[in-house]
């Protein structure tokens, strides 16, 4: 069985977070030598320069405690993200990543360099733009923050993985994989592809509501470790009440042998899951798609019809242009504000994701009774 570690953390305390990091390891099973003289990628979720007590970044210490492991066995550890917009170097200092990096003297690496990767075992995707430095690693640790996602409706272990294409290239993914379903695909191609050696999920405070981005932290008081990225993400999924079967990503990863979706085949260890449950968080809308229930037919329809799109509040609105150059498709035009073609949006939310001025909201052209 896959194992889990399940640990009770109630703040962020720096030697309290990195005393559970450590035990997490160990109750994986995993040796004092398993980062020896490996180049080891950190990858936090650096989504856009953010003050840390807003939830939306990696926590420093969680980071910190992560790249003190690795040091410790003799590994070489780096650091790195593409931010979806603004530089990963900004995005670090915002959240106090920066600061933690230069006492640890651990460098912080750009995305830029772009390797282009054949995936021949892809479902959907069967060559990745990735950033040179996940290629280059010998071992990839995923660290994320628990959040949920108004298009995937969670994000963790897996969906932190995408921030490996650099800049651009995600945008260009989404409009190739316009339907959430291709796109959750993708995800799962991606995380066969790069196949992290340890995921981290820090839900110690995790983002409830419309996540990525604008969601409301939330104290929610655990970690969770595994080697297995869907199995990490599965288990964050039951502590916070979200169904992992409707996380598509994870759903498809484990149907396509990237990690084990069932939680029933799961071994948890550490302190009881059950004692960590979180009542009443917070769900993100997400789209009605993407639960994977839904008869073809019927997808047209309540595209059309039922699936949020994103609506401009024009008060708010500072013609900024990030939506502009955000935007996929390329749909979103400004004038004295921000303008969206509602008819070629893909619904994929990247300008309400990263709007800096919550001048972006999703809105049902029809709703559901």
């Amino acid at each position: 069985m896959v194992r889990v570690a399940v640990l009770k953390v109630d703040n962020y305390d720096k030697e309290m977070v990195s005393r559970a990091i450590e035990e997490g390891f160990f109750l994986l099973g995993l040796g004092n030598s398993f980062f020896k003289e490996k180049k080891v990628l950190l990858k936090p979720n650096l989504l856009v320069p953010t003050p840390i007590e807003r939830a939306v970044c990696s926590h420093p210490f969680i980071l910190a405690g992560a790249a003190a492991l690795v040091m410790k066995m003799n590994g070489k550890a780096e650091v790195g993200d593409s931010p979806g917009f603004g530089s990963v170097f900004k995005a670090a200092e915002s959240c106090g990543i920066a600061r933690c990096l230069r006492e640890l003297e651990i460098p912080l690496v750009s995305f830029e360099d772009i390797v282009e990767v054949k995936f021949p075992q892809g479902k959907v995707c069967k060559k990745f733009p990735l950033c040179r430095p996940a290629v280059n690693a010998d071992m990839v640790i995923s660290i994320a923050r628990l959040k949920t996602h108004n298009l995937t409706r969670y994000t963790g272990a897996v969906k932190n993985l995408y921030g490996c294409i650099p800049g651009r290239n995600k945008a260009a993914l989404h409009f190739r994989y316009k339907d959430v379903n291709n796109f959750s695909i993708m995800l799962s191609d991606l995380l066969g592809l790069i196949n992290p050696a340890l995921s981290i999920v820090d839900g110690i405070v995790s983002m409830e509501g419309p996540g990525p981005r604008r969601g409301n932290p939330r104290k929610t008081g655990f970690l969770v470790m595994s080697e297995d990225a869907v199995a990490a993400d599965v288990v964050s999924c039951k502590l916070v009440g979200i169904n992992p079967k409707e996380v598509l990503h994870l759903k498809f990863a484990g149907e396509m042998g990237f990690g084990e979706a069932d939680y029933n085949e799961l071994e948890l260890v550490g302190d009881k899951a059950d004692d960590l449950k979180v009542k009443d968080f917070e769900q993100a809308e997400g789209s009605t798609l993407a639960t994977g229930y839904i008869p073809s037919f019927l997808v047209s329809v309540l595209r059309n019809h039922f699936i949020p799109l994103p609506h401009i509040i024009a008060q708010k609105c500072r013609g900024c242009n990030i939506c502009v150059e955000s935007c996929p498709a390329g749909i979103i035009k400004m004038g004295r504000t921000a303008q969206i073609d509602e008819d070629k949006c893909i619904r994929c939310y990247c300008c309400q994701e990263l709007c800096p001025h919550e001048a972006i909201i999703l809105k049902r052209r029809l709703r559901l009774k």
